[in-house]
């Protein structure tokens, strides 16, 4: 990962595809908290498809890009040096980084999304009431939004609470936008 400058890729993967999967499923229960719905299945499966999705493309599309860009500065290298580099520690590791890149890009809003769903696992099995699965699901959230933005606060060595802001006020527009204007 070092040799191919992966971690920098993978670290912008995990946010960017975790910040749309924390939005996306953010949008479901919105949509489905303002039609009063009250089943949990009927919450969950459109949230964990949406998840599974998300994750699914996030994987493929990353290694596809990273397949291709990796050739790409490859074949550029083999034509500045002349020599093939087929068999090099470069290609081996650039696979890896690939791998890994794409792991961690599908990974992301599987796991963000997922925490977000996880109240409404306990609506049937705890007899957690499906309001208190809304709030639970709308502040866990705000939370990993913040926490994302103050991941990049830290990363660029500015303020994390403006950075966590910055982030968590997307759930806000999400929020308004669904809530006041798109679903009734």
């Amino acid at each position: 990962m070092k040799v191919a400058g992966g971690w920098e890729i993978a670290r912008r993967y995990f946010v960017m595809n975790g910040f749309d999967g924390i939005l996306s499923v953010l949008g479901i229960i919105l949509g489905s908290y303002a039609l009063g719905i009250s089943d949990p299945k009927v919450v969950l499966a459109p949230g964990l498809g949406a998840t599974i999705a998300i994750a699914v493309s996030g994987f493929w599309i990353a290694y596809l890009t990273e397949e291709a860009e990796q050739v790409r500065e490859m074949q550029e290298l083999e034509r500045t040096i002349f020599t093939d580099l087929d068999e090099s520690m470069y290609v081996r590791a650039a696979k890896v980084a690939s791998i890994v890149n794409s792991l961690v890009d599908g990974a992301s809003p599987f796991i963000f999304g997922f925490l977000i769903l996880m109240p409404f696992l306990f609506v049937e099995s705890l007899g957690l009431p499906i309001n208190t699965a809304y709030y639970l699901a709308f502040g866990t959230s705000g939370i990993l939004l913040f926490v994302l933005g103050g991941f990049l606060g830290r990363l660029s060595k500015q303020n994390m609470l403006v950075f966590g802001i910055k982030t968590f006020m997307a759930g806000v527009v999400v929020s308004i936008i669904i809530l006041f204007l798109g679903v009734h």
